[in-house]
């Protein structure tokens, strides 16, 4: 045997079989190979059909170049040719070795169709699909001592056949989801058939046949001709084949009427002779019905534009071309032909901004709503209320704005009456608010002084004749002096409350933890003859008023001192919470251990001249917490309290953070 000649016609192959190192593996130098392999790789080498070789108990493996493709790009070849199958095909062995044994054992070749087989090429694992078969070879002994391997890669075909049968489940689940009768009808034998759903609606067995003129039975009489007509003419090769249409089909069965729409197409032979033509039928029943309700609803709607005397338009945005309504033009003094510019011309030009501002919005919004002055053609000034809504096309730019307008003359007329007559009844009310605090404020001052000489003589009788009065005389000076003193109370209370709203100091950074321990400075008797324990944590510094805030926590703390419980010392904390800083002001709290209220008072407690308890036992004039929440109200902020009888009470309120 001379190597150098062996495999001449193999191609690139042969040529790697000659100049391979045989001798490296079990199969040995080729000048011993015996004659049977040597004459099944010339077979193979010569092959144009990809053919592959095992040979001996290795396996190893010969494969020739219309082979060589299924290896792929990179990844196997050309490390497969010599190489060991269990090593070569790590990933498939499990599925081929099986079969290879078989054909090694003698239990006869195999056959496999559109196999799948995944195989390592091109750098990753892909899925192949083969059709081959494995057969023994034969050596001079009659052993068997290879597996000659006949194949064809069928990737293309089987994936070209799964992508089909996928079309064709699609198309069957896109025709089930949209619930359509699918049809088909031949021209040459008159045959027509539908799927399950065009035979239901027909009231016929899944399995019947019937021709075209029993299907246009079912046809309502009113349509049977218009139906027959179409049909005919979408078999004439000159009307493109086409058909489209709409009927009422009654099922023969149970009565049932339904509104159908037929889509279809005729084809064509070369003699232009229509041999087949099929289609699609959907029930439109309810779409009709809704069509039906849509013209009643714009039915409605016009007479209803027409009541309300609204004009109405559409504005086409990529031609700026204006249709509009009679009454439309009539608003704005106008006449058709219009464009987008005729009526952004009659805007007063006070409003111009108003309308550009408006139209930007509602690009976003996708409606548009403003109201707008303007000055028609014959100089006279409307109002109108504008209002519109946007169409887009695919790519999200306006196509069309539709809308109608009003004219809302006479309304804004009336608006202007009415603000003008608001305003002239807010300064009488202020000027009667004004004279009323006045009077307040003087009545208050007159009353100071008899009331003081009431007091002033009351008590000089008990000083200067204490043994000159009859028995009981004490107990009614001392009467007369307490009722003068909270008659006092009550006079500095409405002088307070009266001042409140005339009071125009400024606004300035004030510390509470000062206004705090100015407020204990003013109450130290009483909270030195109740032992009165007053815990303060940090306060911030406010925006606000300082004679107003030193009232308000005089007041605050006088009534937790004033309304303590019997034998018992009062504990008041203050402090403030962070819940509201975010918004530029400070809940501030003041809580104490008094004899607290009925929660159904909790606002009530804050009305002029409201108490909760007697006077004889508490002191007061009811004025106390409401002018604490009029403080509050005019430095923005709000107040409430809680409590429970005999819990103590509670106050929360906010004040404007110092900037």
């Amino acid at each position: 045997m001379i190597e150098s000649t062996l495999f001449q016609g193999g191609g690139e192959m042969g040529r790697r079989i000659r100049e391979y190192d045989w001798a490296s593996t079990a199969v040995g130098p080729i000048r011993d190979w015996p004659t049977s392999l040597v004459n099944a790789l010339n077979i193979v080498l010569s092959s144009r059909f990809p053919m592959f070789i095992w040979w001996g108990s290795d396996l190893i493996q010969f494969y020739n170049d219309a082979y060589r493709p299924s290896l792929g790009n990179t990844g196997k070849h050309p490390a497969a040719l010599g190489q060991r199958g269990e090593e070569c095909w790590p990933e498939i062995w499990p599925v081929i070795y099986p079969l290879i044994q078989q054909v090694i054992n003698g239990e006869g070749a195999t056959w496999s169709e559109d196999q799948l087989i995944p195989i390592y090429r091109n750098g990753r694992l892909e899925d192949v699909y083969w059709t081959f078969s494995y057969s023994p070879i034969i050596d001079e002994k009659g052993a068997i001592r290879g597996v000659l391997v006949v194949c064809s890669e069928n990737t293309e075909k089987v994936l070209a056949f799964h992508q089909l049968k996928e079309s064709e489940d699609l198309l069957s689940f896109a025709i089930e989801a949209a619930e359509l009768g699918t049809w088909d009808y031949n021209p040459g034998t008159g045959k027509f058939s539908g799927n399950a759903r065009v035979k239901n609606w027909f009231g016929l067995a899944v399995d019947e046949q019937i021709d075209l003129e029993n299907a246009l039975t079912a046809i309502t009489p009113k349509d049977r001709t218009r139906v027959s007509v179409a049909i005919q003419q979408a078999l004439q090769y000159q009307s493109g084949g086409f058909y489209d249409i709409r009927y009422s089909i009654v099922n023969k069965l149970d009565g049932k009427e339904r509104i159908v729409r037929a889509k279809g197409r005729a084809w064509f032979n070369e003699d232009r002779i229509a041999y087949r033509f099929n289609g699609t039928l959907q029930d439109v029943t309810e779409q009709e019905s809704a069509d039906e309700r849509l013209r009643h609803a714009q039915h409605t709607a016009r007479l209803a534009i027409e009541s309300a005397d609204l004009g109405v338009y559409e504005i086409d945005l990529e031609t700026d071309v204006v249709t509009s309504s009679q009454r439309f033009n009539s608003i704005l003094g106008i006449q058709p032909p219009l464009l987008r510019k005729n009526l952004t011309d009659l805007l007063h030009p006070d409003y111009r901004e108003v309308q550009t501002l408006a139209s930007r919005e509602s690009l976003i919004t996708g409606v548009l709503n403003y109201e707008a002055r303007i000055i028609r053609t014959d100089k006279e000034d409307r109002w109108l209320r504008i209002k519109g809504v946007y169409t887009f096309s695919e790519d999200g730019r306006p196509k069309t704005l539709t809308g109608i307008i009003q004219d809302i003359t006479i309304e804004k007329q009336a608006e202007e009456k009415l603000t003008e007559l608001v305003a002239i009844r807010t300064n009488e009310l202020q000027r009667s608010n004004e004279d009323l605090m006045q009077f307040a404020h003087v009545i208050s001052h007159d009353l100071k002084e008899p009331v003081r000489k009431i007091k002033l003589y009351a008590d000089r009788i008990n000083e200067e004749m204490p043994d000159a009065l009859p028995p009981r005389a004490g107990l009614y000076l001392e009467k007369i002096h307490h009722s003068a003193v909270r008659m006092y109370s009550m006079i500095d209370g409405v002088l307070n409350y009266s001042s409140l709203n005339a009071s125009h100091e400024p606004f300035e950074t004030l510390d509470l933890n000062e206004i705090v321990r100015n407020a204990q400075t003013d109450l130290e008797v009483i909270i030195h003859e109740k032992q009165a324990r007053i815990d303060i944590a940090a306060l911030p510094s406010v925006n606000g008023i300082r004679v107003l805030i030193r009232q308000l926590f005089y007041n605050l703390l006088n009534n937790s001192l004033k309304f303590s419980q019997a034998n018992v010392s009062p504990v008041i904390k203050i402090y403030a919470e962070d819940t509201t800083q975010h918004a530029g002001a400070v809940n501030i709290v003041i809580a104490d251990n008094g004899i607290g209220f009925d929660p159904a008072y909790q606002t009530k407690i804050f009305e002029s001249f409201t108490r909760l308890n007697s006077k004889d036992r508490y002191e007061g004039t009811g004025l106390g917490l409401s002018l604490c929440k009029k403080i509050i109200h005019r430095h923005g902020g709000q107040i409430h309290a809680t409590s429970n009888p005999g819990q103590g009470a509670t106050i929360h309120f906010s004040l404007p953070l110092a900037t």
